[in-house]
């Protein structure tokens, strides 16, 4: 019994699978039909046109399982409608940056007000003031780093499959976590290797908001100190954020998409979409075993993984900024993949 369903996790992962892929390939035919396509450019890293919004099948697993959730159920689903929903219509017809962020702004609240984060330690207000800007920080930086092939759903894929071996599918993060797996994993087949389908704002925001639930879940959960969940999504919270500095820092344009992600410098000096997406992963497959590691430890070693962590970031930008320039010329503009 899982949230008041009598399903078998198992059956519900491979439906979700099937369905994800089924939606996916009907959504690339009916996007090709109606030309909902990026286009190649100077500023992207395809070469032909290819059609956006795929992550509507994410999506859609994801909402699928929400009944499964429990208590929390309609507030996880209003706020991924809401989320998801701002990105399906960037995807069908650009949406001003100010109205999107504002759809976020909203869909974030609920789960803020759900699962505040550590309200011992920030108190009644501080809790979900925090919460709802890692969700708003998590749905936006999936969307940065959803510029290169597999990227966005293999990251999705890595941290909600750890979230369900850690909590197990009885838990409503964990049973989150099967649901990323699922849609992720029907997904993929589309966007990796060759990219035949992008995720598109509808897939990234998804697939952040879900991550953001998770989190939060696992650490009102958590009888312990929670740090250690951080850990999952690091990699793109790292890369996303001290990228997002260094343009604040030198006064750019920073709600623009550009080329100066550590990811984005490696494809473009040659290094090919699996490699990339691979090395991603295998950080977050470290951060999985760091975050079992670590469980029941208590503050201190749980905030120096995340101190390390964001100190070998910082090493690996420099090294990458001194090793991979930016091409020059450009704001950099760069669409997903």
């Amino acid at each position: 019994m899982i949230g008041g369903w009598s399903v078998a996790p198992w059956l519900f992962g491979l439906l979700g699978v099937l369905a994800s892929l089924a939606l996916a390939g009907a959504w690339r035919r009916h996007a090709l039909r109606q030309q909902w396509l990026d286009l190649p450019g100077e500023r992207r890293l395809h070469g032909v046109p290819t059609p956006r919004g795929g992550g509507i099948a994410v999506a859609a697993v994801l909402l699928a399982a929400t009944p499964g959730l429990g208590d929390g159920a309609a507030l996880v689903a209003i706020g991924l409608l809401v989320t998801a929903g701002a990105g399906l219509i960037d995807d069908l017809r650009p949406l001003p940056a100010l109205p999107k962020l504002g759809l976020q702004c909203v869909g974030a609240l609920p789960l803020a007000l759900a699962w505040p984060l550590a309200p011992d330690l920030l108190g009644a207000w501080g809790g979900p003031v925090a919460a709802w800007l890692l969700v708003l920080a998590l749905v936006n930086f999936w969307n940065f780093m959803d510029g290169s092939n597999g990227m966005a759903a293999t990251q999705g894929l890595l941290v909600g499959g750890a979230m369900l071996l850690a909590s197990g599918a009885a838990a409503p993060e964990g049973w989150l976590g099967l649901a990323l797996v699922a849609g992720c994993l029907g997904f993929l087949p589309f966007n990796l290797p060759k990219a035949r389908l992008f995720l598109g704002d509808v897939g990234s925001f998804a697939i952040g908001y879900a991550v953001a639930a998770m989190v939060l879940m696992a650490m009102s959960h958590d009888p312990g100190p929670a740090l250690r969940w951080l850990l999952l999504p690091s990699v793109v919270l790292l890369d996303a954020g001290l990228t997002l500095l260094g343009r604040l820092w030198r006064r750019q344009r920073f709600w623009l998409a550009h080329r100066e992600h550590v990811y984005q410098r490696a494809v473009l000096h040659g290094w090919s979409h699996g490699a990339v997406c691979a090395v991603y992963a295998a950080w977050t497959l470290v951060a999985a075993v760091l975050v079992w590691a670590l469980a029941g430890q208590p503050l201190a070693p749980q905030a120096l993984a995340l101190v390390l962590a964001a100190a070998l970031a910082v090493a690996v930008r420099a090294w990458a900024g001194q090793r991979w320039a930016t091409v020059a010329g450009h704001e950099n503009d760069m669409e997903s993949c």
